[in-house]
């Protein structure tokens, strides 16, 4: 009889079995088909932004390995605990026999207890009796109502390519606590145990291997649609596989519209439309530069399209990268026209310099003491011309760069500098007035003079340069707070509003209406404005397009105390 009662409960067992591995095959079967295998399945999995497994899933899943688990070991507290990264085991849910009180209770340290032995050791452990055992004191177990029980660890076989196990990590561990009935768990129970545990431990492995995969799903389509250039991807099919919200907008086409359509039924901008088609059908990558109308302004695209291929070299389709670039060519454009404005400015002077002195060769004795003084002036006075130009050029270098600006102060009269300038430019610029405004006692400046008197020639020059007609030049200097303000004021061209924003930037060339007027090199005020900051000071102007401008600047008596400067 009693043999009779243990074929059958051998034979009840071994249909539960049958159905827990078919369970299993079933779980196993499911995650298989949701995680993407291989690179190439990662990424399309990216591409169309699936959500694989969600966190429901999980713990139901969990929940019927755990339940079958405590079925077939008769167990009536069935419960995992996961590694938290740090120092702890934590149990988790779901649990089997606990409450959500002894549920937060049960947590131990990874080198205690028997929980943390377990997980150390990677070996399963049985308890007959939890009075018997030490260890048990080290963890809540005896809080948990606790008799008898078998702990085994969740473990993860990491696999290469190839899918050959090459190492075995550990993510927590396993229990079944208090077996009906007076015995206590055996031994086939433990090896029971460890198949429900690998079970488990797939589950919660290939989860959290799914919520890497959505996190960097999120993080790369976060990243895809905060781009600033637009892209857009487009199949062999010739129809829109990924567009973000940059292209969307360009393209002006609305959320919900796009993917899987036609992009040549889409996209009306005929130069991205054939740079698309050209692509696909020569199957060779494009670039070209497109104008788009953005915002009722006409902005610079570089459009470049790539082939992507997939297996065997097939053509899977084409990626677009819009990208604006019409500040790059318009910079490019102002160094263009720098180059070319500056070499004429040094022609200028060399072509002066080179003059006189061949004449002063040729005709040593024509020339009587005066007009040799003359002269000389002269070629000193083009000399200081053209280190002001390579000056300038050096010091837009030095900026670009990073380099500081390195004052070498010393206390000098600032009015002699300007009578000292005016003199020397109304000798080169005869059909201009110049007259200059100077109170009768001018306080002495702690200052950086040749780099000061470089943004106050600069000032003048551009005066007389945009004053095509003459008319008066007006320099002015008084004292203002704790410091001089300097004034330079003509009767010329004047500025408008648009342009006035930029006469202080790099390469900014001011594009006057009158044809009589050269445009300068577009790196003098740029220097000016670094100059003037270095000591303290601003610098700014006031101008109405046909009335003329004024150019003021501002420097104080002395300079500030954490300024870069060199007492000279």
């Amino acid at each position: 009889m009693a043999s009779d009662e243990h074929d059958s409960e051998a034979r009840r067992m071994q249909a539960e079995l049958a159905r827990a591995k078919a369970e299993i095959d079933r779980l196993r079967n499911e995650l298989a088909a949701r995680v993407p295998s291989g690179d190439g399945g990662e990424k399309a999995g990216l591409l169309e932004g699936t959500l694989f497994i969600s966190e429901v899933e999980v713990r139901s899943a969990i929940a019927r390995q755990l339940r079958n688990g405590a079925r077939l070991l008769q167990a009536t507290v069935c419960v995992y605990l996961l590694f938290d990264g740090l120092n702890d085991l934590v149990a988790q849910r779901p649990a089997l026999g606990l409450d959500e009180e002894q549920l937060g209770k049960f947590r131990c340290a990874v080198n205690r207890g028997l929980s943390g032995e377990v997980f150390h050791k990677r070996q399963p452990t049985k308890i007959d009796q939890l009075g018997d055992d030490p260890r048990a004191a080290e963890e809540p177990l005896g809080e948990i109502g606790m008799r008898n029980g078998v702990c085994v660890p969740l473990l993860v076989q990491i696999r290469d390519e190839e899918n050959r196990v090459i190492d075995t990590r550990a993510i927590g561990v396993l229990w079944v606590i208090n077996r009906r009935g007076a015995s206590g768990f055996s031994d086939d129970d433990v090896r029971l145990l460890e198949v429900f545990a690998r079970q488990v431990a797939a589950v919660v492995s290939n989860a959290d291997y799914v919520n890497q995969l959505e996190t960097k799903n999120k993080t790369l389509s976060a990243t895809f649609e905060n781009l600033n250039a637009g892209i857009l991807f487009v199949g062999a099919d010739e129809r829109i596989q990924l567009i973000n919200g940059p292209a969307r907008q360009l393209f002006g086409i609305p959320e919900g519209r796009g993917i899987g359509e036609a992009y040549y039924r889409l996209i009306g901008h005929h130069g991205a439309r054939d740079l698309l088609g050209d692509a696909i059908r020569k199957d060779e990558d494009q670039m070209a530069w497109v104008n788009f109308d953005v915002a009722e302004e006409q902005r610079v695209y570089q459009i470049q399209v790539a082939r992507v291929r997939g297996e065997e070299d097939a053509l899977n389709g084409v990626v677009a990268i819009l990208d604006d670039v019409t500040e790059m060519r318009r910079l490019d454009q102002m160094k263009s026209e720098f180059v070319h404005t500056f070499s004429t400015e040094l022609l200028g002077p060399l072509t002066s310099i080179q003059a006189f002195s061949a004449m002063l060769q040729r005709l040593p004795d024509e020339f009587g003491g005066e007009m040799r003084r003359e002269i000389h002036g002269v070629i000193t006075g083009e000399c200081t011309r053209l280190r002001r130009h390579i000056g300038d050029l050096l010091n837009v270098s030095r900026f670009e760069h990073g380099i500081r600006v390195h004052l070498n102060a010393v206390s000098f009269d600032f009015g002699a500098m300007l009578r000292r300038l005016v003199e020397r430019e109304a000798v080169q610029a005869r059909q201009h007035r110049f007259v200059l405004d100077l109170p009768e006692h001018l306080p002495p400046v702690i200052g950086d003079e040749q780099r000061l008197e470089d943004v106050a020639y600069n000032l003048l020059n551009n005066a007389v340069k945009y004053s095509p007609d003459g008319g008066e030049v007006r320099v002015a200097a008084a004292v203002a707070g704790h410091g001089l303000r300097i004034e330079v004021r003509d009767a010329g061209v004047g500025i408008s509003k648009e342009q006035q924003e930029q006469v202080f930037q790099k390469f900014a060339r001011l594009q006057p209406t009158d044809e009589r007027v050269r445009g300068g090199r577009g790196i003098g005020l740029f220097v000016s404005r670094a100059f003037v900051e270095a000591h303290g000071g601003s610098i700014g102007l006031e101008s109405e397009p046909g009335k003329g401008s004024t150019f003021w600047f501002t420097v104080p008596f002395h300079p500030p105390a954490d300024g870069d400067i060199r007492e000279s």
